[in-house]
């Protein structure tokens, strides 16, 4: 008679079973359960036996067909119709194995009749004793009072259907009522033709529920806790999920995915402190974010009136601060959310949103201003013209050239490489001809600033205006014969009569 190729060690696989705690060793039977067609009724009871680190299990259901194979009870990875079935929960046949394995005794009474696993005279079948309707798990575990109750929690908080009644130890489990579901499609398995196992997409139902006090947030499949995600809300999938071997797990891509689509649906139920979770910042992260979900993550993160940092142009990101709004930085996003954040419009440069005034176009096409020939200047213009030489000397120590210009741009004046630049059809030939005034002052001095700093909200460039003032004053009371010389007779420098 030929031998079986593999032999199971019952003891070694009893701990690793243990591995998985007893609450999810007591699921597997539930989850059994749950699957067969037609079941109204599961009751569980567990009770401990007394002075005896032990606890005598009994789950019951009230299946109209029970077991379809008593053998299934104890063949590991047996083929199993559920394998084709996207919404049933099993998949590798391997549930009760796992639970009779941490047991000292135990049977299995269902329609197709009992089986009897005893530590002495092994399995024992009893094909005659059936019952008419459901099966019933009974055995007795290693189980400590400590893991009772980490089986009473376990119980506590599946996802279970309406339509089903548990109960635990006489107690009904509740029911709960999501805060929403949704269609969405993900990965689910099914068995091919050949009986294999294949990952593909598929449309399911998601559902959103409220996580309560004492609860983290958990990935469940079909009313089953998975991974605690210490997300914000508890996440069921209406169909089967990809799992590892132990069924605790699922891969980084298919929870993103999740993430995604649950962030895609709730984004106007976020509070600001969600806004920088983990999961918020993935799912903000992939492509399928939706643009209105990045939009209002980029609300809750940076407030509605944000700009991006514009290297390109410094003095607007200080701009956009000075109204009221938040510069983001580069690092204050990964290279995946700004994609998602430029590609949704969600945030532009503050150079666009507040751009420093430019005293001449960027416009290649634009007209070219038109320089006044000094042939054409006034008297008044002359007069200016060399008190800007003047000051330039004086104040900055270099030679200022002064040209003006007529053009349609809204900048009065400009400085650049030693250049004052006088829009004069913005400044009226009538400014001119009042000679050195305040106000000439006060626009030379500015645009001198901008020897020393080009940023008007630098520091920089705020002393550079304190410097000037103070050597203008310097200047007038040193030498006031050479400046009185630029002021127009009959005026006092304010321009005043």
């Amino acid at each position: 008679m030929a031998t079986n190729w593999f032999d199971v060690d019952r003891s070694g696989l009893g701990k690793q079973a243990e591995e998985q705690g007893k609450g999810r060793l007591v699921g597997e039977l539930i989850q059994n359960a749950l699957d067969e067609a037609g079941v109204t009724r599961v009751e569980i009871t567990l009770s401990p036996v007394p002075g005896r680190p032990l606890s005598d299990l009994t789950v019951e259901d009230d299946s109209p067909e029970g077991f379809r194979n008593l053998a299934d009870a104890y063949t590991l990875f047996a083929e199993s119709y559920k394998r084709t079935n996207p919404e049933q929960r099993g998949q590798f046949n391997l549930g009760e194995k796992l639970v009779i394995a941490v047991c000292e005794t135990a049977t299995i009474s269902t329609t197709k009749g009992t089986v009897v696993f005893d530590p002495q005279e092994g399995r024992i079948q009893k094909p005659r004793q059936k019952r008419e309707r459901g099966s019933v798990f009974q055995g007795r575990m290693r189980m400590s009072r400590e893991e009772m109750e980490e089986v009473g929690n376990y119980l506590r908080c599946l996802l279970l259907p309406e339509t089903i009644a548990v109960t635990f130890n006489g107690e009904r489990l509740k029911s709960r009522k999501p805060l929403h579901v949704f269609p969405a499609t993900l990965p689910t398995v099914v068995a091919d033709s050949n009986g294999i196992m294949r990952t593909r997409d598929r449309k399911t139902e998601v559902a959103i529920l409220e996580v309560e006090p004492g609860e983290i947030a958990t990935l469940y499949e079909m009313g089953l806790p998975i991974v605690e995600t210490g997300d914000k809300w508890h996440v069921n999938v209406g169909q089967k999920v990809p799992l590892n071997k132990d069924r605790n797990n699922v891969t980084p891509a298919y929870l993103r995915a999740v993430r995604t689509l649950v962030l895609n649906e709730m984004y106007g139920t976020l509070e600001q402190a969600d806004a920088n979770e983990t999961w918020v910042r993935q799912a903000s992260s992939d492509p399928d974010c939706s643009h209105e979900a990045i939009k209002k993550v980029l609300d809750l993160r940076f407030g509605e009136k944000r700009a991006a940092y514009d290297p390109s142009d410094p003095e607007s990101n200080k701009t956009w601060v000075s109204k009221g709004g938040t510069v983001v930085y580069g690092s204050m996003m990964n290279a995946q959310e700004w994609k998602k954040a430029k590609d949704a419009g969600a945030i532009d440069p503050a150079g666009k949103l507040c751009p420093t005034p430019k005293p001449y176009s960027d416009d290649p096409n634009a007209n070219a201003a038109e320089i006044i020939p000094e042939s054409e200047w006034t008297e008044g213009m002359k007069n200016i013209a060399g008190y800007s030489v003047f000051l330039g000397k004086e104040l900055l120590g270099a030679y200022v050239t002064t040209i003006f210009v007529d053009t349609d741009n809204k900048f009065r004046a400009a400085f650049g490489k030693c250049e004052v630049h006088f829009n004069v059809r913005r400044l009226g030939r009538q400014w001119f001809d009042q000679g050195a005034t305040e106000a000439v002052d006060q626009l030379l001095i500015h645009e001198f600033g901008h020897h020393f700093s080009g940023d008007h909200l630098s520091e920089a460039y705020h002393e550079a205006l304190c410097l000037l003032g103070a050597r203008l004053k310097r200047l007038a009371l040193e030498r006031p014969e050479e400046v009185r010389r630029f002021v127009r007779c009959g005026l006092d420098p304010s321009g005043r009569k």
